[in-house]
């Protein structure tokens, strides 16, 4: 706690706030709906790189009227760490020109956990004509993509008009064209478990929960006909729907019911293996439920 008498070692309209463990003068702005040079200048002589623990820094109080506000259109977004502009105009379907001109003032190189900039109001996942999208993860390159699902770097670039091979960003979702896979699935109802083999050869295996008794999952062989990033719900983080009518191989927000036989006939997954799968397999990959 900060004893009162420090107050008066700070000018008026400002408040006093005791430097912990990790602080910097960019992460403590945010935090107080100001600005690194307002509080560099309530506080002639500090040096921002020499903070110590138990220092006594003045804080600029904020009025009502000075608290950060967005234009119609767009909302308050925090930077978390690992943001970049271009991962933050991927996850909200817009551009870094828009971004940058909802924000002047804004470094691209230069953003800070905490700091809050304006962006366009959340637009619908993009979908794909043929429903076979692919999500872009750390280190992927069209070229890696490309050979995975046995196409052309070329047919991949026309499927996705506009794309910048060099400026790929996690969770851009791109849209893959269909060609024959070597992959394949099979499902075991009573093992629970999900197996993926590429040219005959088991590659993964993931745990699933499967049908209620009453709702069980159907037996048979199917393949994927549709695949849906984020459906939410209880459909997790990733679809993939197969050729039989309303039943899918998805995510959950039931993780505990993995392992068990719980769902209305789908077969769910862990949200981060549904992922890993999700990125593996394309459309018309063969499923065989037993």
């Amino acid at each position: 706690m900060i004893n009162k008498n420090l107050y008066r070692q700070c000018p008026s309209g400002t408040l006093p706030y005791q430097i912990r463990a990790g602080d910097t003068i960019a992460a403590i702005a945010p935090e107080f709906n100001t600005t690194v040079a307002a509080i560099l200048a309530a506080n002639p002589g500090i040096v921002p790189e020499r903070l110590r623990i138990g220092q006594i820094i003045c804080i600029p109080r904020t009025q009502p009227s000075e608290a950060p506000s967005c234009p119609i259109g767009t909302s308050p977004y925090k930077i978390v760490s690992g943001d970049t502009l271009a991962s933050i105009a991927g996850r909200f379907g817009t551009t870094v020109e828009t971004l940058l001109t909802a924000n002047p003032g804004v470094i691209p190189e230069r953003l800070f956990i905490g700091q809050v900039i304006c962006v366009a109001q959340e637009k619908p996942v993009q979908t794909c004509p043929n429903l076979n999208s692919y999500v872009i993860r750390r280190g992927d390159t069209l070229a890696v993509i490309a050979n995975a699902f046995n196409i052309t770097l070329q047919a991949l670039m026309n499927a996705n008009p506009g794309i910048i091979p060099e400026a790929l960003y996690p969770d851009q979702i791109i849209c893959i064209p269909e060609a024959p896979t070597p992959l394949a699935i099979t499902i075991s109802l009573r093992a629970k478990l999900l197996t993926l083999y590429r040219s005959g050869i088991m590659f993964k295996a993931y745990p699933v929960a499967t049908g209620k008794p009453t709702t069980p999952t159907p037996i048979g062989t199917f393949t994927i006909v549709n695949k849906q990033v984020n459906p939410g719900g209880p459909f997790g983080t990733r679809w993939m729907g197969l050729s039989k009518p309303h039943y899918g191989i998805h995510g959950t927000n039931n993780p505990a019911s993995i392992g068990t036989a719980a769902s209305n006939g789908c077969v769910r997954m862990f949200n981060h293996d549904a992922e890993d799968l999700f990125n593996l397999v394309s459309i018309g990959v063969i499923v065989r439920i037993f």
